[in-house]
Parts: structure tokens; sequence; C-alpha cells
């Protein structure tokens, strides 16, 4: 049995709420007075947001609508390293980031620092979401986006996730102390933490090593992350009863 087809056997399309239902509930149930948005691009899942708001991408193609009932919006059209260099979170919102959606560059060492620097502006049970860490199949988890026909996903030939999978094992080794749930929000995942730390600096100072060990990481830790993977079903998230279980602002 070839990668691709020994992948497809173990990973089961996932079922429940798409991911932006997900990430309304969050909303409407959590009430946070603070979210930040990384890879805003179209303004999808920025539209869900109410409150004072900060959106990052390099390239933004926002629908018109994404402003909403947001009492305050700030639009950076940079890359989220550039904005981490240059601002403090903290300083605009004036207060920590209460919610925050990483959806940038789909390589794992910049959905890292994204982590690190978010977690920084965080208060300890604040909600940082990860997209795209459970891939449907083998093609979408390259590290190059264009690939030949042959190599492009058969569920979707449009997708691309790259290796931004590797940030769950890297947090669950590094950062036992975080609260991490995997749902399972098609089509490809979400990833929630809570219980930060916004002082500690284990990511940061280990990063060097960090980076090495997800280089290596291969097809077979791929497959050993896949059936680790203890999905979080999204009904679990659908109501205030549910949320409440597992967070709280």
């Amino acid at each position: 049995m070839d990668a691709e087809a020994e992948y497809d056997r173990l990973i089961a399309p996932l079922t429940g709420d798409g991911y932006t239902v997900v990430l309304r509930n969050l909303h409407k149930y959590l009430k946070p007075k603070t979210y930040l948005e990384i890879g805003a691009r179209s303004g999808r899942s920025l539209e869900l947001a109410e409150c004072n708001t900060i959106a990052i991408d390099p390239v933004f193609s926002l629908r018109q609508s994404f402003v909403g009932n947001k009492p305050s919006c700030l639009l950076y059209q940079i890359g989220s390293d550039d904005f981490f260099s240059t601002k403090d979170p903290v300083a605009l919102f004036g207060r920590p980031i209460d919610l925050s959606f990483l959806d940038g560059m789909h390589l794992a060492e910049f959905l890292l620092r994204d982590f690190i620097n978010t977690e920084k502006s965080c208060k300890v049970n604040s909600v940082v979401a990860m997209h795209d860490c459970v891939p449907a199949d083998l093609p979408m988890t390259r590290r190059k986006e264009i690939v030949s026909v042959d190599q492009l996903s058969k569920h979707e030939p449009t997708w691309w996730l790259g290796d931004v999978w590797k940030i769950v094992p890297i947090l669950k080794k590094y950062r036992a102390d975080l609260k991490l749930y995997v749902v399972s929000a098609p089509p490809t995942g979400l990833v929630l933490v809570s219980n930060l730390n916004p002082q500690c600096t284990i990511l940061k100072d280990n990063y060097a090593q960090i980076i090495e060990e997800m280089a290596s990481m291969n097809f077979d830790d791929l497959l050993a992350y896949t059936k680790s993977i203890k999905l979080l079903a999204t009904s679990e998230l659908s109501t205030f009863e549910g949320i409440s279980k597992y967070f709280y602002l």
C-alpha cells in the first residue's frame, strides 16, 4: 500500500459543523471584547467578530460587509512577522486579546511564530484557534503550494494546507500545560488552545531546535499524529453550556 492510500485508509472525512460555524459559536457565547485574526484575506471569518478587532493579511480582498457591528477594526496589510515586530496588540486594544484565529501562511514555522507572538498578548483564559491541522489527504500537506496536476488533492484541487499540522505534536511535547482540543470541524479541522501563559518563553527559547524537529517530521510522524488525534465533536461547542465546559472569558 502506498503512502497516500494508507493515509486515506486512516483518515475519515470530518463531520459536524464547519469551522466558521464553530468560530461563530465562540464569538456568540464567549462574547470576546478583543479579537485578532491572521490571514483574514476575504473577511469571511472576520465578519463573525462583533468586538474590537485587528486583522492581518499581506493581501486583503475583503467583502464589503466585513466591518459589521465592530466598534473598531484595524487592518494591517502586512505579514504577521512584520506586524508583531512593530506593533503591540495589547497597546492597540488597551487590553489583552480574548480570542484569536490563526490562518496565515501554511508553513509550520510561520504558524509557530504566530502562536508565540499571539500568546504573549493574551491572558490565561484567552482562546487561540488554528485552522487546517487535520489534512483530508496527503497531497495537501506538501510544503510547496504549486505542484503538478497528478499531485493535487483529489478531495479539492485548490486546497493547500502545507505542514501546519506539525504545530499540534510540537505544542503537546513542549507545552503540556496548554489545554488543546482538535475539533472535528470540516473540512480540515480547528484546533482550540487555552490555559495560555503569556510569560512563557519555552517555544521561543527552543525555536531553533523545534524548527529542526518540524523539518525532520515525515509521513510516519503524520500517521502517528493522525492516529493519536482525539477529535472533539462540533456538537460539544454548539451551545453556551457546551462551550462553558471548555472555555470562559
